[in-house]
Formats: structure tokens, C-alpha cells, sequence
């Protein structure tokens, strides 16, 4: 063999050796997002609630509001 040949192989080798490391260093990086625990949504979900009710108070006192103006008797 020639040394064309060689250094074909070693590229070669080299070639597979660094997708090998890549490949490795993909699914350390997988590993590490999967072990991460996600974030605790129940305290948002609680104040969506609460803005919900609050809300629906403020639509209600809007509405009293407005059919109070509109009663032409009491203008």
C-alpha cells in the first residue's frame, strides 16, 4: 500500500472517531435536558383564577354601572 492509501484510512478513521464524539457528547446533552425538571405552573394557574374572579366582579359592577346612566328617570 501506498501512502495514499494510509492516509485515506487515516482520514477515515479520524472521520468515524470524531462522529463518534459528537454522537457522545449529543446525547450527554439529551441526558442533561431530560434529568432538568420543568417548572411548577400551579401558582400562575392559581392567579389565572383569581384575575377570572376578578373580573367578573368588575364586569358586574360595570354593569350596574351602565344600567344605572342609561335609566333616563334618573338623569
Amino acid at each position: 500500500m501506498g501512502v495514499k492509501e494510509w492516509l485515506g484510512i487515516g482520514s477515515l478513521i479520524i472521520t468515524l472517531l470524531g462522529f463518534a464524539i459528537f454522537q457522545g457528547k449529543l446525547i450527554e446533552r439529551i441526558n442533561v435536558l431530560e434529568s432538568q425538571q420543568s417548572v411548577d405552573i400551579k401558582p400562575i394557574v392559581a392567579d389565572i383564577a383569581i384575575n377570572k374572579a376578578e373580573i367578573a366582579v368588575l364586569n358586574a359592577k360595570f354593569d350596574v354601572m351602565e344600567q344605572r346612566n342609561s335609566n333616563p328617570l334618573g338623569q
